[in-house]
């Protein structure tokens, strides 16, 4: 009876530890995927971490663009206000100067005259 008990005992010990390797062979392959996907994942971060990098690089080029173009049209104002300025004072300077040349003119014509 014991010989009997024993192989029954160790069959279903042998089935068990066949259960088990293949628990084991199925979270060993599981664990392998888990590591090429870990592996897929780290490479896409950092594809995308110099994406990023990328566009970070290309903000700051085209804020310094946005600025320096920025610092042009302020010129440009400046350079317009003094414009329409030289026009008034032109304008309004002008006329006086040749009113007063003329009557200038015009006291020496009269005093060659009586002269």
């Amino acid at each position: 009876m014991f010989a009997q008990d024993s192989k029954i005992k160790v069959a279903v010990l042998e089935e068990r530890v066949k259960i088990h390797e293949e628990m084991v062979e199925r979270v060993d392959a599981a664990i392998q995927t888990l590591s090429e996907t870990n592996q897929n994942i780290c490479k896409m971060l950092a594809v995308h971490d110099e994406r990023i990098g990328q566009c970070i690089r290309e903000d700051v080029n085209i804020i310094e663009k946005v600025g320096k173009i920025e610092v042009k049209i302020e010129e440009l104002f400046k350079f317009r206000w003094m414009a329409a300025g030289i026009i008034a004072f032109s304008i309004t300077l002008v006329p006086i100067a040749t009113n007063l040349v003329s009557s200038v003119f015009k006291a020496n014509i009269e005093n060659i005259r009586n002269k």
